[in-house]
């Protein structure tokens, strides 16, 4: 097996997280950082035993000239950068959102098609074993006497967080220009929308979104707070907010089922709970992501069954992401080295699912339609990008 150099621009939080997932994928080396700063790209490298660092990510692709580039920098740098590494000649591994908006995303996409190269997003989410179980129970052959969920009636769930419901709670993701013009639906919404359509194997096609601000000012610390962080400093200054703490979506999907989900980022006690709930003519699913090993299967007739991520307990592609036996849990951070494990298998061939920049675009106009569909109260339709559309029709298929 060859190689796969890899860089890594951008080493807070969700950088890190990164750099720890391609240190267990096999076959992968990590041979450069950038960080915008000298001295934090410098300790970066020291304490992750990087060979080299760079404060200019350009300099890094001419010296290092990286097979795949990882892209975990604030939401308005990602379109450039994308662009600057196709164009370099590396395949680009970006965090979502793709783009500020889906006149970015599409020119994104539309490049990896005119380069014929590959280019994916981190919606993890998708790659966990339960989440792949719950799509098996959809669409395969399941192993499990009760067998596949039936006709979809009903999606469900909500995304669920408390980070942002003080007011002396602050950073970039609020500031429009850095963040975007959304924030709760586009940051953590995307996420579920992306599950959502993996799961059902079908597109969100119409939305009808209410949302609101409930901290209308926020205190801005005179220092930098990373993501996740909390600080109550003593000097700080009031700033108006413009995107919403938390919205409220009707989604309908291209074969007419409907869903709703509920979406904050000032829900005390909820940390990171993300939940998505498939309601079956035969029974329905729950699935929790602060449980992500567990699969919950509520029947009528039977009663409740729990069941483990391991590979006896799962089906068909699920079984390659539930690599421990059942009882040792697999988490958040699994998931995380799935989704970059399987985009590197494409790389060297393989016709394995990763969130392409296609689909991300695509999600980026869920959110739009969203924000629309707030400021005008009624229902919005997604509207697909011409990439979209040739690709399937390129396929045989049409969208709707």
């Amino acid at each position: 097996m060859e190689t796969l150099r890899v860089a890594v621009i951008g080493g807070g939080f969700i950088g890190k997280q990164h750099m720890e997932a391609i240190r267990r994928i096999p076959g992968t080396q990590i041979v450069a950082i950038s960080e915008m700063f000298e001295a934090s790209a410098k300790k970066l490298a020291e304490e992750q035993a990087i060979p080299a660092w760079y404060t200019d990510y350009k300099e890094m692709l001419e010296k290092e000239k990286p097979d795949v580039v990882h892209i975990c920098t604030p939401n308005n740098t990602h379109f450039q950068i994308a662009k600057d590494v196709i164009e370099f000649g590396a395949y680009a591994y970006c965090e979502k959102p793709l783009g500020m908006n889906s006149k970015e995303t599409e020119e994104l996409a539309r490049l990896v098609v005119e380069k014929g190269t590959k280019a994916g997003v981190n919606f993890n989410y998708r790659q966990n074993a339960m989440v792949r179980e719950m799509h098996e129970r959809i669409h395969g052959e399941i192993n499990d006497p009760i067998g596949p969920v039936g006709k979809v009636y009903a999606v469900r769930g909500h995304y669920l967080q408390d980070w942002m419901m003080y007011d002396t709670d602050y950073n970039w993701r609020v500031v429009p220009a850095l963040g975007g013009v959304s924030r709760t639906i586009a940051d953590i919404g995307s996420h579920w929308f992306d599950t959502a359509q993996y799961v059902t194997g079908h597109k969100i096609v119409k939305v009808f979104c209410d949302m609101q601000t409930v901290i209308p000012q926020r205190k801005k610390p005179l220092k930098q707070v990373r993501t996740f962080e909390t600080a109550a400093p003593e000097e700080y200054e009031l700033v108006d907010i413009s995107s919403e703490d938390s919205a409220f979506v009707i989604v309908e999907f291209d074969d007419g089922t409907k869903g709703q989900v509920t979406l904050s980022q000032v829900a005390g006690g909820h940390k990171n709970d993300l939940q998505v709930d498939v309601d079956g003519s035969n029974y329905s699913m729950t699935w929790q992501q602060e449980y992500a090993d567990k699969l919950d299967i509520n029947h009528r007739q039977i009663g409740n069954i729990v069941r483990f991520a391991g590979p006896d307990m799962v089906s068909g592609d699920a079984v390659r992401y539930a690599q421990l036996s059942s009882g040792h849990s697999v988490g958040w951070a699994d998931a995380l080295k799935n989704t970059i494990s399987e985009f590197y298998r494409t790389l060297r061939g393989a016709e394995v699912n990763y969130a392409t920049f296609t689909e991300a675009d695509y999600v980026v106009r869920i959110v739009e339609a969203c924000l629309k569909s707030a400021e005008e109260g009624r229902w919005v339709e997604v509207k697909p990008s011409e990439v979209l559309m040739k690709t399937l029709a390129d396929h045989g298929m049409t969208f709707r």
